[in-house]
């Protein structure tokens, strides 16, 4: 026999899972009704599952998890809206890869080579470019910044964190993108070199490096002191890094509007199905023997996925909507909304025939600030006309309770904020002390509790659907720097 890694699950057998989670399409039930706690749980407990240890993006479980969703949705009768005719989108995350120790090499005025060690030296990060030789403009003094960015040149700004920034802001240099390599001051005493190779960086979009700050590189000891003494002519930066490419899908699908109104704008329903993997050693804190180590993310947001996925069942079991219904569950939302971001650079409708984005996230456990089970509380209510619209309806969907934590900004919704698009979350969160723990367990949320709610839910995506609601927010669009 065979053996299969922990958490191995079979093609079939995630086909078989999803199909075990979705009704039967002769069942004609009135709209809403076909929503139950049955399909809701299937749902979480597949995901939040310990064999799937946390669905970090990029790792196997994650893939998994999404081929699990994908089945879903073509169960449900969604249509598929990803690559090729299927319902993954390609999310091109990558991370940097330190493949050998930096090495910095300095010619001094007198024509001495100074080979600098890394760690003791100097400290170079991922993002700083290999470059050289070249000359170097050192800057002690606002007065001796340069009037523009140079390609050619190092530059050397010997000044505090904020002296540095302030200088660079008043001689128009911004971030100082545009210069070969960025040298800052660091320790005054040469450090301990380093004995190994950096962890790989955190995962970003590819493309995404050049929105970021440059790296600077940190100089110590007798090697900053060459610096401050004028007496570098060239530096040379070999800095062996390398993209590496992380298998990484949204998967999305679209319920089609009728004929007659294909060119009405779309609803965008999103979740995200990421969570933030395992307890990882650090090597001063062991987990305990028999601790549990897995980050299973069942409110967080399998709750939200499993009620995008029978929301969108319902839609697709009736007669067509007025509007496009777009489904996104998305990936990268706990590393920086990655997914979001990547399905809005590739929108399965265009974003200016996009009416809203209605985000589902941690909807599995009751608030009671909010009124206990069955009500869902709206991310910046008072934002937009939305929250009013589905009071109207007598839909029990109130102003979030927590307006200190700030929950309007924090979740896939305020990416479609920023490119123009009226966008707020569903939730129901009651600021549970299971939020990004391991007991964050499926066998913690109230699965009659989803089953009310996501019925309401249903209710408000329809009424949007159906364009009984033209989103639009209060006033101006709320600031999102």
């Amino acid at each position: 026999m065979t053996t299969r890694p922990k958490g191995w699950i079979a093609p079939l057998a995630v086909l078989a899972l999803a199909a075990a989670a979705c009704r039967a399409p002769s069942v004609v039930l009135p709209p809403g009704e076909g929503i139950g706690r049955a399909e809701l749980e299937a749902h979480v407990r597949f995901l939040a599952s310990d064999e799937m240890r946390g669905r970090m993006t990029g790792s196997p479980e994650s893939e998994r998890a999404a081929a699990y969703l994908a089945a879903a949705l073509k169960e449900a009768g969604v249509a598929p809206a990803g690559a090729a005719g299927g319902y993954l989108q390609e999310v091109p995350v990558v991370r940097s890869v330190t493949r050998a120790l930096p090495t910095l090499e300095i010619t001094t005025r007198d024509g001495r080579v100074v080979t600098a060690e890394a760690g003791a030296d100097f400290d170079a990060p991922s993002d700083a470019k290999s470059a050289g030789p070249v000359p170097v403009i050192v800057a002690a003094s606002p007065g001796a910044m340069p009037e523009k960015a140079d390609a050619a040149k190092a530059l050397f700004v010997d000044a505090s964190t904020a002296g540095r920034r302030q200088w660079l802001r008043d001689a128009g240099l911004g971030e100082a993108a545009g210069f070969a390599i960025l040298f800052r001051p660091g320790s005054d005493e040469r450090r301990e070199k380093a004995a190994a190779l950096p962890p790989p960086s955190r995962l970003r979009l590819d493309g995404a490096a050049a929105a970021r700050r440059p790296g600077w590189v940190d100089l110590h000891g007798p090697v900053l002191a060459l610096f401050r003494a004028g007496d570098v002519a060239s530096v040379k930066l070999v800095n062996a890094v390398e993209l590496e490419r992380v298998p990484s899908h949204n998967v999305v699908g679209i319920v089609r509007a009728r004929a007659s109104a294909e060119d009405a704008k779309a609803i965008v329903l999103t979740a995200h199905y990421d969570h933030i993997g395992v307890v990882r050693s650090t090597g001063a804190a062991e987990p305990a023997a028999g601790a549990d180590t897995v980050y299973n993310g069942a409110d967080d947001d399998a709750s939200g996925v499993a009620a995008v996925l029978e929301i969108a069942e319902e839609l697709a079991a009736g007669p067509a909507p007025a509007r496009p219904v777009v489904v996104v569950l998305v990936t990268g939302e706990e590393i920086g909304l990655l997914g979001t971001e990547a399905y809005l650079d590739a929108p399965v409708v265009p974003l200016d025939r996009t009416a809203a984005n209605l985000n589902f996230e941690m909807v599995g456990r009751p608030d009671p600030l909010a009124g206990g089970p069955g009500v869902l509380w709206l991310t910046g209510f008072e934002l937009s006309n939305l929250g009013p619209a589905f009071a109207a309806a007598s839909l029990r969907i109130v102003a979030d309770p927590h307006p200190e934590q700030n929950f309007f900004r924090r979740s896939d919704n305020i990416a479609f904020v920023r490119r123009g698009i009226v966008a707020q979350s569903l939730s129901s969160y009651s600021l549970h002390a299971d939020y990004h723990r391991p007991s964050d367990e499926a066998d913690k949320l109230d699965y009659a509790h989803m089953e009310t709610t996501t019925r309401a839910a249903f209710n408000a995506v329809r009424l949007l659907a159906e364009g009984a609601i033209e989103p639009a927010w209060v006033g101006e669009p709320p600031s999102v720097r």
